[in-house]
């Protein structure tokens, strides 16, 4: 690895040695170009190195001062060639441990000066390339550093003002600009704007320069980063910018976040001659990857943060309670309404919700945790007597909502409503006793024509007619206020075969084909039988009822997930689509063309209540010309499990698409006044 002819070599001559100077003087015309200075001390040597830095130095051994001049310069890449007579073994690895690297002997010989000459320069030029080397990684290493504390920076912080000028600092330092800054595209894309601007020297800077605070993106060079999504590189030279501005050199890099630009990170030099490397490009463009993130997280963040703020603004506006749950039942969020009504402490947000609440009904809707969108409903009554309808909602990645919504003044309205039809209902009863026995006495006093038999028979079936129906207004009353079941395990198989028994009568005088088909070993039930009964009665009767003669109907039960199933099916006229979804509501009758409303309307009314106040659920399909199927789904024991999935129909009793809740009320002493239907008095009008 010799050295070119074109190359040139600083040697210092240290002491008197005019043979090594004629020798240094042949060897500059030839293959080496030597740029030769002598000095007579080692303090003048000293004085020198700075200035002149030599590649090689030739040193008289004899000099005064020489083994501490070596001690002090050793780390230096400098070639030091000792000058003198053979030295002996132990002097040699004395002065080779003081940083010498070759040994000339006196008198010089030519040839021994120019090997010596060329030995010491490859061997000093190979150190210096080594130390240029691990000076550039040393470089490199401390520019990662900065980048991975940068990341460390951005990584660990959610807002803008702290995340900016870390990375405008961290962008100056790396590449050892003047000064940077960073814009940011506005909503519509078309301008920058400046968050931040930094300078090494900042008075200097700011006194010379303030960049402005807004450029356009169409015809601006920070905005051609935008539009060409590459990097912009100036220098060297001087350039002028958009604003008027001298620049020696300039470096722009988007940044650039999950395949959109944000914005541009920018660094420039107005002052020194450094132009910026592709080295520098690569480390501000992993900068502006670091940042463009680390910005976009920080937006998602304010936003975020400005959608909890507007949402904890509504829940604190809401006068309902809400809770807001997630799936593991911690509390997350909660209104005041919510924390007075429940009585919560301050300190229960973010912490298990069966910790700090204790109140049965709303453990036990929490328990019944519905699908991802589906939404479960039900009665809870406070402890400060008010009574809310609550709804617990699964929201996908969120948790559980509930919100509570006061219905007491319904409750008391229902009440009160209840009472009123009561007492009216007795106090209607005695006058229409009354009637209907001076009206039975009428033939008793004389004979009556047929005009009059027939005014007596209308009477008599108006009067029967208003009787069921105080009977049905009683019945409902009771169920509804809670006073008219009489709880105890019974068989559901009886209950089904006592009903079928009780109605086939009238199927065999139309000429229906009534089957009951019941699995073996059917389960026990918690239950009133006399009302499972009515209920069951209801359903055949109206089967019965609006089936054509020659018609098939079915009473069919089943076990189903810890229920059961009761279905009456029939082949009858079918339920139009417009009334399926209103059949269970109180004095609603299905009209049919060229057909009068029969009935009192609340047959289906009172089946609902009883199958309701037996935590089940009753539903109806339907198709007209094709038939009707009723689906009763009672518990098999008295507890308020989730209700198992059932076909959404439009005749659903609830009236609602979401399940409706089921309160089971302690059972006092019932009294019920009315009667299973008997044959030809069918209280299961639609």
């Amino acid at each position: 690895m010799n050295p070119q002819p074109t190359d040139s070599t600083r040697v210092l001559v240290v002491g008197d040695s005019p043979a090594l100077a004629q020798t240094l003087a042949t060897a500059e015309s030839g293959l080496l170009r030597l740029e030769v200075h002598t000095v007579s001390s080692i303090l003048e040597a000293e004085a020198r190195l700075e200035s002149l830095q030599p590649e090689l130095v030739f040193v008289d051994w004899r000099l005064s001062g020489l083994e501490s001049f070596l001690e002090r310069i050793r780390s230096r890449p400098i070639g030091w060639v000792i000058i003198g007579p053979p030295l002996s073994a132990s002097e040699v690895v004395r002065l080779v441990r003081l940083g010498a690297h070759d040994f000339l002997l006196a008198p010089h010989h030519p040839d021994e000066v120019l090997e010596c000459l060329r030995r010491t320069v490859v061997l000093v030029r190979e150190r210096r390339r080594a130390v240029g080397m691990t000076e550039r990684l040393q470089h490199q290493l401390q520019q990662l550093s900065v980048l991975y504390e940068v990341g460390q920076t951005l990584t660990a912080s959610l807002r803008l003002e702290e995340i900016l000028p870390s990375i405008v600092e961290a962008a100056i330092h790396l590449t050892r600009a003047e000064e940077g800054g960073v814009w940011l595209l506005d909503e519509a894309n078309e301008a920058l704007h400046l968050r931040v601007h930094r300078s090494r020297d900042a008075e200097a800077i700011s006194a010379a320069f303030t960049p402005p605070m807004m450029m356009p993106v169409a015809d601006s060079l920070v905005g051609r980063a935008v539009r060409t999504s590459r990097p912009i590189l100036l220098g060297p030279g001087v350039h002028q910018l958009d604003t008027g501005v001298l620049v020696r050199s300039l470096l722009y890099v988007p940044l650039r976040a999950h395949g959109r630009i944000l914005g541009v990170l920018g660094v420039l030099n107005r002052m020194q001659e450094a132009a910026f490397s592709e080295s520098d490009v690569h480390l501000l463009t992993m900068l502006g990857d670091y940042a463009a993130v680390a910005i976009e997280k920080a937006r998602l963040f304010e936003a975020i943060q400005a959608e909890k703020g507007k949402l904890e603004a509504i829940l604190q506006g809401i006068e309902e309670p809400v809770l807001v749950l997630d799936f593991q039942e911690t509390l997350i969020l909660m209104n005041p309404s919510a924390q007075q009504h429940i009585g919560l402490p301050t300190q229960a947000q973010g912490q298990l919700f069966r910790s700090v609440v204790s109140h049965p009904e709303l453990l036990s809707l929490i328990d019944r945790k519905p699908p991802i969108g589906q939404t479960v409903r039900q009665e809870i009554t406070l402890p400060n007597r008010l009574t809310f309808q609550a709804s617990l909602t699964a929201v996908e990645g969120v948790g559980y909502v509930v919100v509570m919504q006061d219905i007491t003044y319904l409750k008391e309205l229902d009440r009160i409503k209840s009472e009123f039809v009561s007492i009216v209902s007795h106090d209607v009863r005695t006058p229409l006793t009354t009637i209907r026995g001076y009206v039975s006495l009428l033939p008793r006093v004389g004979p009556l024509n047929p005009r009059q038999q027939e005014f007596v028979e209308k009477v008599e079936r108006a009067m029967q007619t208003i009787v069921e129906l105080l009977n049905n207004l009683l019945d409902l009353s009771r169920l509804e206020s809670g006073y008219a079941l009489s709880m105890e395990t019974c068989s559901l198989a009886e209950i089904l075969n006592e009903a079928t028994q009780i109605i086939r009568p009238q199927a065999e005088e139309k000429k229906h084909t009534l089957t009951l088909e019941l699995p073996p070993n059917l389960p026990l039930i918690q239950g009133d039988p006399r009302r499972l009964e009515q209920v069951f009665l209801n359903l055949l009767s109206n089967a019965v009822k609006y089936t054509p003669p020659g018609g098939r109907i079915t009473l069919r039960a089943r076990e189903q997930e810890g229920y059961i199933a009761v279905q009456v099916s029939d082949t009858g006229v079918g339920i139009p689509p417009a009334d399926l979804p209103h059949i269970f509501s109180k004095f609603y009758r299905v009209r049919r063309e060229g057909e009068g409303a029969e009935g009192t309307g609340l047959g289906l009314a009172i089946v609902k209540s009883i199958v309701e106040r037996h935590g089940g659920r009753v539903w109806a399909e339907s198709e007209v010309g094709k038939g009707s199927t009723f689906t009763v789904l009672l518990p098999r024991h008295p507890i308020h499990p989730t209700l198992p999935s059932m076909p959404r129909v439009r005749g659903d009793s609830a009236q609602d698409p979401e399940p409706s809740p089921y309160k089971q009320h302690s059972q006092p002493d019932g009294i019920a006044s009315h009667q299973a239907p008997s044959k030809g008095n069918a209280t299961g009008e639609q």
